[in-house]
């Protein structure tokens, strides 16, 4: 690459937001709350913070509010009955209603230290919640500022299955997509992000003739 090359592709890069600072965030997730340890929301934090760094956010990870970086926005993960989160729903008068899959967002100041809590009644509820965020994020032009939530959501979900099915029916036109490893992570996650909980791969016949078909 030639010097000329070089700058059309910084202005480029600057014109898209590539590069630039969006900020510094510390995403708190306290082992002792059994919620905001689990697994999957483990799995939804990364998620976050992949997000935001792509962004051009600085992120890192801590136990607590307090031990969030100085300066930095502290996305507090939490299960909704853990002592972290019950003094930040108090303050905003804001109940996390006792079903599978509710979740919160609430914005708040602890100490001098700016916050975000997602939180969840269950695990599920905030892996939800995180993943607003990250869709938050993802589809901003100055992510810290999409997750600057103004008040705070309370939500629970008004379905118990949400359900989506993809039909394998014919190896010609079904194999591509059904071999797509790079393919399948991408989409199950677009479907977690989309508060999907229930995925049904089917297989079987998918038409309603039987002539020049490839099954």
């Amino acid at each position: 690459m030639n010097r000329r090359q070089f700058i059309a592709g910084a202005g480029a890069a600057a014109s898209l937001g590539v590069g630039r600072a969006a900020g510094k965030v510390s995403i708190a997730l306290d082992p002792r709350d059994p919620v905001a340890n689990a697994a999957p929301v483990e799995w939804a934090a990364k998620e976050l913070e992949q997000t935001l760094t792509a962004h051009g956010a600085t992120v890192s990870r801590c136990e607590s509010i307090a031990a969030a970086a100085s300066g930095d926005l502290c996305i507090l993960a939490a299960g909704a009955e853990s002592a972290a989160a019950a003094g930040i729903l108090k303050q905003a008068r804001v109940t996390v209603a006792a079903v599978p899959e509710a979740l919160a967002l609430v914005p708040a100041v602890v100490g001098k230290t700016k916050v975000v809590m997602a939180c969840g009644h269950d695990a599920r509820g905030l892996v939800f919640a995180l993943l607003d965020l990250a869709d938050r994020a993802q589809t901003a032009a100055e992510p810290l500022a999409a997750l600057a939530v103004p008040q705070a959501i309370a939500e629970r979900p008004a379905n118990v299955v949400r359900s989506v099915t993809r039909l394998f029916t014919s190896d010609v036109e079904d194999k591509p997509w059904y071999n797509d490893r790079e393919m399948w992570p991408r989409y199950l996650t677009m479907l977690a992000g989309q508060r999907f909980n229930r995925f049904n791969l089917a297989f079987g016949i998918g038409y309603d003739f039987i002539r020049q078909v490839t099954d």
